[in-house]
């Protein structure tokens, strides 16, 4: 069902291509799994995956497994950001280009986007897998199903509401969607001081099946439009 309603690139090549766009200095994933978004990656890119459970390589350390210079955090990420481990890390720098693809939930994608944009620049991509749902079950809070993307697709109509400073787009792609945030203030607060009335408010509400309510922008499921998208100044 996935694959015939959002037909084209998956969320794979988009990944490569943002790199091959930003060609960022620092790389910041969180949910890391097997690594193999990770290791669309290249050398200058410096990077940085953060994942209490990745999989291990079986013929040695998994950092060898990357062409660019890797760094692994085996730390939920609210620990990672909390304790002090990612400002060791980063060493100063922002994160240039960060994929959020952790917990299936939109509180933890909140906390991660809060943690991130304090660390990155106006001009900085923050990219959010499993925010295009497929239908209710698959969408709910509970895993019900084996494809499931829990209730992250949140995240877009929350930001939408509370960010409108922020730049953003949903690019259809198998196979839960790929949602883009830019023009990142790390100064702001207001998601901050607003999150635990944010959580109680979206906590209970499910998936209706229908568009978002207001719609959020959407991009193509085209390289030339994201690459315009992305390239526009702002």
């Amino acid at each position: 069902m996935a694959r015939a309603k959002l037909p084209g690139d998956d969320f794979l090549a988009h990944l490569a291509r943002f790199h091959e766009i930003l060609r960022p200095r620092v790389y910041l994933e969180i949910g890391v799994d097997v690594g193999r978004t990770l290791s669309l990656a290249k050398p200058p890119t410096r990077v940085i995956g953060v994942d209490p459970a990745f999989k291990t390589a079986a013929t040695g350390p998994v950092e060898s497994a990357f062409s660019a210079p890797t760094t692994l955090f085996a730390l939920e990420s609210d620990v990672f950001f909390e304790s002090g481990e990612a400002a060791e890390a980063l060493a100063g720098e922002n994160v240039d280009l960060a994929f959020v693809d952790g917990l299936h939930l939109f509180e933890q994608a909140l906390r991660d986007f809060l943690h991130l944009e304090r660390h990155a620049g106006r001009r900085s991509v923050i990219l959010f897998h499993d925010c295009l749902p497929l239908t209710a079950a698959t969408a709910s809070r509970q895993r019900k199903t084996g494809f499931w993307t829990g209730d992250v697709w949140k995240i877009g109509p929350i930001l939408q509401a509370l960010r409108p400073d922020l730049e953003m787009f949903l690019v259809p792609t198998y196979p839960t969607g790929l949602l883009v945030v830019t023009h990142l203030d790390p100064g702001s607060r207001v998601l901050e001081e607003r999150l635990d009335a944010v959580i109680s408010e979206w906590t209970p509400r499910e998936w209706n099946g229908g568009p978002f309510d207001p719609p959020l922008p959407v991009v193509a499921n085209d390289s030339d439009a994201v690459r315009a998208r992305v390239a526009r100044p702002g």
